[in-house]
């Protein structure tokens, strides 16, 4: 496997590179706890060498000279025919890119002119075209009306939970840094702080090793559901051009959203229940898909049956065959109970 780290600062990150979501990210979910641990974590380090050196003139010599690189996390990401994906980090990217939508309306406030550099790190131009460097191509809409300053009530979050989230963390990002830049050398200050000295690391991996990075990063932790996970498993074999061309992700997502709705992470207890039914004759073989059904699914013994290990063939005709068939029949169960039960919840 190679894998090639690349320490960068934020002004590198944003430059010329367009990101886009790989199938294997799930929507931009943070909520306002993790935006604001990482804004306090950023202020602090600001914060305490700004007192010291707030009679110094803003500039990327007074910053490199007296202000230490704070490292933010990894993120990674492959490349696939031209086009640069991120397999893991797109949240905290998304997060710093709506703290620089937000420095984009303070430079305005302010009169700086740093508003041009600024607009720089949030999009680039191509023709008439604006294309941003995070590219949420689903729920553009939200993302350029936050760019134009639209107040948050009257934009549009239909496309789905990463535009709502966007609106709210811009609204609490917006809060904060509202009362922590208030004059306008502290604010440029934090601009070149902001740019030259918060360091990420971007690993670069094979197209080949996608899958088994994105597992390593997210099975170890509780940061994704089973059924996420999953997905990053069984997708990941698939060739990306096929992948886009007969819309594997499109009919993941759709019958995902379509369990979900009824109840929150509910398409867990829908595999949890198909595995049940096809692979367990008692209650205790039963149990072993109460936890990590996911793993179980990968097993040595569950693969004879199903056969979804390093098999990209044998994935299609799931997605296609049991998946969409039990998925259907799981919401019509589903619409029946709600019908005949519209007060009780399972």
């Amino acid at each position: 496997m190679d894998i090639s780290p690349d320490k960068q600062n934020i002004d590198r990150v944003f430059s010329n590179t367009a990101y886009y979501i790989d199938f294997y990210q799930r929507d931009y979910r943070w909520t306002d706890e993790p935006v604001l641990r990482l804004l306090d974590d950023i202020f602090f380090k600001f914060k305490g060498q700004y007192a010291r050196s707030s009679d110094l003139d803003p500039g990327k010599e007074t910053i490199t000279a007296h202000y230490p690189w704070y490292y933010l996390n990894t993120y990674v990401t492959n490349v696939v025919d031209g086009q640069v994906y991120v397999v893991d980090g797109q949240q905290r990217l998304t997060t710093l890119s709506l703290v620089l939508i937000k420095l984009r309306h303070l430079a305005k406030l302010h009169g700086s002119k740093l508003a041009g550099w600024i607009d720089s790190k949030i999009a680039g131009q191509s023709g008439f075209e604006q294309e941003f460097w995070m590219n949420h191509v689903g729920h553009r809409i939200a993302q350029q009306a936050l760019f134009d300053g639209v107040d948050s009530k009257a934009i549009d979050t239909s496309s789905g939970i990463t535009a709502q989230n966007l609106v709210r963390n811009y609204e609490t990002i917006s809060a904060c840094l509202d009362k922590e830049l208030k004059d306008k050398r502290c604010f440029e200050t934090f601009v070149f702080y902001f740019l030259h000295r918060l360091v990420l690391i971007n690993l670069a991996v094979e197209q080949t090793d996608v899958s088994m990075v994105f597992e390593v990063i997210n099975d170890r932790g509780v940061r994704l559901r089973p059924y996420e996970i999953l997905k990053g498993k069984l997708l990941g074999q698939i060739n990306k051009i096929e992948l886009d061309k007969e819309s594997y992700n499109g009919l993941w997502e759709n019958k995902a959203a379509a369990i979900n709705a009824f109840k929150e992470d509910e398409l867990d207890s829908f595999f949890r229940f198909y595995l049940k039914a096809k692979f367990a004759a008692t209650r205790k073989e039963g149990q072993r898909f109460d936890g990590d059904y996911h793993r179980a699914m990968f097993a040595p013994d569950m693969d004879e049956g199903l056969g979804l290990l390093h098999s990209p063939a044998k994935v299609k005709a799931f997605l296609k065959g049991d998946f969409t068939y039990f998925t259907n029949l799981y919401v019509k169960l589903w619409q029946a109970y709600a019908e005949n039960q519209p007060s009780v919840s399972i």
